[in-house]
């Protein structure tokens, strides 16, 4: 069996689910729609909490850290999002509700698939922030797999969507966490 073969089956099967239970679709919802904007406020809550844990003395130094880390979010995030634009002139894949027999429970705003910018943007923004808070990344990596499941359960994504979303983003972060470790 070839990859997109299982991309579909997995797919199907997530999706067939669709429609049975309405706890489980407004669940998926949820997650497909507006977790990643609880991703983004946990984000800028944890960055804006950072200073208040320094003394004062340490503040320029800390600082200038509070700002690295600002940076490095900041471009990991706008950087994995511009990646999936390219990736998506490269290789244009439509998104699975345009078959017959799918199920669509939200409407997105374009018919590019792949990558999803979802998937790529809460990856970015978990990774980054693993880097300086394990917990918080882990936590927030965790949310970043619940809204790509609900993306494919929705039927806007392919499993192989989200997986090379959450690859651009890991990447960006990782990247980026690198340059900005020089400084």
């Amino acid at each position: 069996m070839d990859l997109l073969a299982l991309d579909h089956q997995f797919f199907t099967v997530l999706n067939s689910l669709s429609g049975r239970w309405h706890w489980l679709d407004l669940c998926a919802i949820v997650c497909a729609k507006y977790l990643i904007f609880v991703i983004f406020g946990t984000a800028i809550g944890w960055w804006i909490s950072l200073h208040k844990t320094k003394s004062s003395a340490a503040w320029p130094l800390e600082g200038k850290k509070k700002w690295l880390i600002f940076g490095h979010l900041s471009l990991a995030t706008i950087f994995s999002f511009l990646l999936n634009q390219q990736a998506a002139l490269i290789h244009f894949r439509e998104r699975p509700f345009l078959q017959t027999g799918t199920h669509r429970l939200v409407n997105p705003l374009s018919e590019k698939s792949f990558p999803s910018d979802h998937a790529a943007v809460a990856f970015a923004i978990a990774v980054a922030i693993f880097f300086y808070n394990k917990s918080l990344g882990v936590f927030l990596l965790l949310l970043g797999i619940l809204i790509g499941l609900g993306r494919i359960y929705t039927g806007v994504h392919y499993p192989l969507d989200i997986l090379g979303g959450a690859v651009v983003g890991i990447f960006t972060a990782v990247i980026f966490y690198h340059v900005l470790k020089r400084k």
